[in-house]
C-alpha cells in the first residue's frame, strides 16, 4: 500500500490525502487518535490509524499524512488543545507524537514560525479574541488506554432563517457592499432598493509593505462611493464623476473626483445606513485576525516595521469605516468565503428554496475562498482557511520549485506543498498549463509566452505582476482556449481543477461535517459556463453525486441581484458578493 502511494508520488502524480486516509483507516493497525478541544469547549474525535513502515521513506510519508491531518484541522476548525492518544509501547507512534511540538513550533514566537507553525499564528490570534488569551494551544500526549469515550456532540438547535427577510430591509436605505480581493476591489451602493453606483479598482496588496497602503485606498474609495450615492439619492446622478468611477481611474483621479463630488453634494452628503464588507482573511467578531495570507505578505516581509503592529491596524478596518455610516448604522465584516455562501443563501431563500441546512460555498479566483453559513445567517467562528488544506501528499518533482514559480505546488505563505492554494484557484490553472501544455498543446504554451502571460525570471516561470499585473489576462486566456475546438488539453486543465474540488468536498465533509451537502461556486473560474461545465465533469470522475452550482444569472432572485444581472457592463459573477455584502450589512441593523 505505502509503496503504491510512493510510486505515484515519485512519478510526480498527486496522492490525495483522502485516498491515503481511507487506505490507512482500512489497513492500519497502529492507533493515533486525536481528540480536539474546540473554541466552544466541545471535543471532536479523529481516531486515525497508521500502517506499519519498513523504510525511512515510508516513515516520512506517514509523518507527512499525520502533519497534514493536524494542519487541516487547525486551519479549519482551530483548537484550544489537541490530545494525542497512542500506544505507549509503539515507539514509532510515540516518537511521531513527541515531535509535534517541534513540527508546529509551539514554543516559537509568531514572527519566527514557518510552515506548519503558521496555522498556530492564526489560532493564537483567534484565541486572543474569543477566549481573551486565557488559553495557550498545546499538544498533550496520552496513553491510548486512558482515552475517554468521546460521544457525539449534542445537536444544536437551528436558528430561524433570516435570509428571505433581508432584501426588504434594503428598500428604504442607503447601503454599501464591498468585496475586497487579491487583485481587485468591487463595490456597489444601493439607494432605496436600487443599485445606484458601481466601482472596480485593481490592486496588488501582496506588494504593500505598510498597513496604510491597504487601508487608505479602501477608506478613500468608500468615501468616493458615499459621495456618488449621495448625489444619486438627491436626484443629481448626472453630476457623478464618471472618470473617477471608472475601472482604470488612478488613485489621484479618484481623490480628485471624491473632493469634487463631496463639494457638489454639499448638505446632501449623507452616510450609509450600513456597510457590508467581504475581506480575504479570517474574520472573528468583525475583527480581521488571520494575518497569514498572501495579501499581507509584503508587510510580513518588511523587516523595518513590526508586523504585528501593522496587522493590528488592518484588523480594526470596520472601526475605521464607521465614519461613513450613520450613528445608528453598522459595519459588518466577514471572510470572502462565508460572504459567497451568505449571498447564495439570500438569493435561494427569496426564490423559495429550502435553506434549513444553511449554505456552503467556494470562491475560485486569486485563491480558494470557503464559506459556511448556518440557517440563521450566522457564521461559525472558526478559521475556515480551507485554501490551506493539504490535499496532495505526492507530486514530488513539483515540490522542488520555489513557491513563486508557477510550476510549484508549494504555498506562497507557508512554503508547504500540496495545499489547495495551488490547485483549485488561478494558480492551479497556471501550474497545470505549464505542466501539461508543452507536450499536449505546445502552440498555446508558446502563445502564452509570446503574449507575456508567462515569463522566465532567474530560472523561474512566473506570471508577471509588474509593470502590469498579468494574472487576470493569463487566467482569461486559458479559460478562452478551453472553450475553443482543438484545445482538449486546455479543457482538461479545468476538468483537473474540478477533480481537486471533489477532493476538497471529501475533506470538508470529513473535518467540518456541514449539513449543507451542495456547493455553490463563485469567482472568475466559474464566470465561463464552459469552464464550469468542465469542472463539474472533472469532479464527477471522483464524486458522481456531488452537486455544484455556479453563481451566474440563475442566482439572481432578489431585486438588487436582478438589477445587476440586467446591467450592460457588469455581471453577477463579478459583483454578486458585493451585492451580497449589502444584505450582510443589514444583519447589523
Amino acid at each position: 500500500m505505502l509503496e503504491g502511494f510512493l510510486t505515484q508520488a515519485r512519478a510526480d502524480e498527486p496522492v490525495y490525502i483522502t485516498d491515503v486516509r481511507n487506505a490507512f483507516q482500512k489497513e492500519g493497525k497502529r492507533p493515533f487518535h486525536l481528540q480536539v478541544t474546540l473554541y466552544d469547549g466541545s471535543v471532536r474525535s479523529f481516531p486515525m490509524q497508521l500502517p506499519m513502515t519498513k523504510t525511512s521513506e515510508e516513515e516520512a510519508f506517514v509523518a507527512s499524512y499525520v502533519h497534514a491531518m493536524i494542519y487541516n484541522i487547525l486551519s479549519s476548525l482551530g483548537a484550544v488543545k489537541i490530545g494525542v492518544y497512542v500506544d505507549q509501547k509503539d515507539e514509532g507512534s510515540l516518537k511521531l507524537a513527541r515531535e509535534l511540538d517541534e513540527v508546529f513550533q509551539t514554543a516559537l514566537a509568531k514572527k519566527d514560525r514557518f510552515g506548519y507553525g503558521k496555522s498556530l499564528n492564526v489560532n493564537e490570534r483567534i484565541l486572543a479574541v474569543l477566549l481573551k488569551g486565557k488559553y495557550s494551544f498545546c499538544f498533550q500526549i496520552l496513553d491510548l488506554a486512558q482515552e475517554p469515550v468521546c460521544g457525539a456532540a449534542p445537536a444544536k438547535e437551528k436558528g430561524e432563517p433570516v435570509f428571505a427577510a433581508l432584501p426588504q430591509m434594503a428598500e428604504d436605505k442607503m447601503l454599501l457592499g464591498i468585496d475586497i480581493g487579491g487583485t481587485d476591489i468591487k463595490l456597489t451602493a444601493s439607494v432605496d432598493g436600487n443599485l445606484a453606483v458601481y466601482k472596480e479598482f485593481d490592486w496588488f496588496p501582496a506588494a504593500f509593505s505598510r498597513a496604510e497602503e491597504l487601508m487608505d485606498p479602501v477608506k478613500m474609495i468608500t468615501g468616493l462611493m458615499r459621495a456618488a450615492a449621495s448625489l444619486y439619492a438627491a436626484g443629481r446622478e448626472s453630476q457623478i464623476d464618471q472618470n473617477a468611477m471608472g475601472k482604470d481611474a488612478s488613485l489621484e483621479e479618484m481623490e480628485q473626483g471624491l473632493k469634487k463630488m463631496e463639494e457638489l453634494a454639499g448638505e446632501s452628503l449623507r452616510n450609509f445606513d450600513a456597510i457590508g464588507l467581504s475581506f480575504p482573511d479570517v474574520v472573528i467578531q468583525n475583527l480581521i485576525v488571520g494575518g497569514e495570507t498572501f495579501k499581507t505578505r509584503g508587510m510580513r516581509e518588511n523587516t523595518e516595521l513590526d508586523y504585528e503592529e501593522q496587522f493590528a491596524k488592518i484588523s480594526v478596518l470596520c472601526e475605521e469605516l464607521k465614519e461613513y455610516v450613520t450613528e445608528t448604522g453598522a459595519v459588518m465584516n466577514t471572510n470572502d468565503g462565508p460572504m459567497a455562501a451568505f449571498t447564495a443563501a439570500v438569493e435561494q431563500a427569496v426564490a423559495g428554496a429550502d435553506v434549513s441546512n444553511g449554505f456552503f460555498a467556494h470562491t475560485l479566483g486569486t485563491e480558494l475562498g470557503t464559506g459556511w453559513v448556518l440557517p440563521d445567517g450566522s457564521i461559525p467562528e472558526i478559521p475556515l482557511e480551507v485554501y490551506n488544506f493539504i490535499i496532495d501528499l505526492g507530486s514530488f518533482a513539483q515540490k522542488e520549485y520555489e513557491p513563486n514559480d508557477v510550476r510549484s505546488i508549494n504555498n506562497f505563505n507557508t512554503g508547504l506543498p500540496g495545499t489547495l492554494q495551488k490547485y483549485t484557484c488561478q494558480s492551479g490553472v497556471f501550474r497545470l498549463a505549464v505542466k501539461t501544455l508543452p507536450k499536449q498543446d505546445p502552440a498555446v504554451y508558446e502563445e502564452a509566452f509570446a503574449l507575456g502571460l508567462f515569463v522566465e525570471q532567474n530560472g523561474q516561470i512566473v506570471v508577471p505582476t509588474e509593470p502590469k499585473d498579468m494574472r487576470k489576462p493569463c487566467l482569461e486566456f486559458f479559460m478562452a482556449k478551453a472553450g475553443e475546438p482543438g484545445h482538449e488539453a486546455c479543457a482538461e486543465i479545468f476538468r483537473q481543477v474540478g477533480e481537486y474540488l471533489a477532493v476538497t468536498w471529501e475533506e470538508t465533509e470529513y473535518i467540518l461535517e456541514p449539513e449543507a451537502k451542495e456547493r455553490s461556486l463563485f469567482g472568475r473560474l466559474v464566470k465561463s459556463p464552459v469552464c464550469f461545465k468542465l469542472m463539474c465533469e472533472g469532479a464527477a470522475r471522483r464524486e458522481p453525486e456531488l452537486r455544484q452550482y455556479a453563481a451566474d444569472g440563475g442566482l439572481a432572485n432578489t431585486r438588487l441581484m436582478k438589477q445587476l444581472e440586467a446591467h450592460p457592463d457588469y455581471t453577477v459573477a463579478q459583483f454578486a458578493q458585493a451585492v451580497g455584502a449589502i444584505y450582510f450589512g443589514c444583519l447589523g441593523l
